[in-house]
């Protein structure tokens, strides 16, 4: 459905990306949340999506169908029945590509009565424009994709055939045990251009979060986070929340990211007591939640 809107000098025409809104609104808070502040802030009432200005051209851009492709790509991978993990392939890989076929799986979920057309939305909430819509909880959804994703696969074929393509890779394609510039390359500039301002991000950058989470233990849970990591990369300019911390604290960063524990970092920085520098560490990660949008649960009651 192409939905007209008016726009601020009078005139009508089509509202870009439209269709996406109800798919958009379905995505779990905890996916949505790692794809960047602006998209996470978006409204969800029909009158914000469909009245503000600034928001329509948000909905109108890249970004936010992108957001959804890769979105409904990640839920819908652990059901189509593919060794490896997403990541793992290029996205010349027919599996990526099908992946990233929202219409299949949106399609689905709108025949199945589980989501609404955009048709359908706006007849529903047209009594109800300032309605808010609750996010949806993640165990939900996938417990739906678990049904869709393996239906569409079957029906039109599409195991077998990707099966076929998994047991004859070509050069370009990737697997998990396999590092190669080239891989590095496509990931980076698949990442970065989900992201308005792209930038180089260094490792050091990246890992901030594994920081903050292992302050107190004194360890770093790479493996755990390197997904994560790699959403960080495409929504989040790191470097600008680097700016916005104290000399002292990029030093303490500095430090921790060399290993050096909270006792040595004390020393080095003059600090009395090493509680003095995990109590740094920890306002840096609720500075940290304030910029990402993401709950790392660095409360007040865990300062100290």
């Amino acid at each position: 459905m192409r939905y007209q809107i008016k726009r601020e000098d009078g005139s009508y025409s089509e509202y870009k990306n439209a269709e996406f809104i109800p798919a958009f609104l379905m995505i779990p808070k905890e996916l949505l949340i790692r794809c960047g502040r602006e998209l996470f802030m978006l409204p969800r009432t029909r009158a914000g999506l469909f009245a503000d200005p600034g928001t329509i051209r948000k909905v109108e851009s890249n970004l936010f169908r992108e957001c959804v492709i890769d979105a409904y790509a990640y839920m819908a991978w652990p059901h189509m029945g593919l060794k490896g993990r997403l990541e793992d392939y290029s996205g010349y890989n027919p599996c990526w590509k099908v992946a990233h076929a929202p219409s299949l799986w949106i399609d689905e979920l709108t025949d199945c009565g589980v989501l609404p057309s955009l048709e359908q939305w706006l007849q529903e909430t047209e009594p109800y424009p300032d309605r808010y819509h609750m996010f949806i909880p993640y165990a939900l959804v996938d417990a739906y994709l678990s049904i869709v994703v393996p239906r569409v696969m079957l029906r039109d074929g599409y195991w077998e055939w990707l099966n076929y393509v998994q047991k004859h890779p070509c050069f370009e394609d990737f697997d998990e045990h396999r590092y190669s510039w080239q891989k590095a390359d496509f990931q980076k500039r698949w990442y970065h251009t989900r992201t308005k301002h792209p930038t180089t991000l260094s490792r050091e950058v990246l890992r901030i979060h594994e920081i903050m989470d292992g302050a107190e233990a004194g360890l770093l849970h790479s493996n755990e986070h390197s997904e994560f990591e790699d959403n960080i990369a495409a929504k989040i300019d790191m470097e600008q929340f680097l700016q916005t911390l104290t000399e002292t604290d990029r030093k303490i960063l500095s430090l921790r990211l060399k290993g050096k524990p909270l006792e040595e970092i004390a020393k080095a920085l003059g600090f009395q007591t090493h509680s003095a520098v995990l109590k740094r560490i920890r306002k840096i990660g609720k500075a940290y939640e304030r910029f990402s949008g993401e709950d790392y649960g660095f409360s007040e009651a865990k300062i100290i």
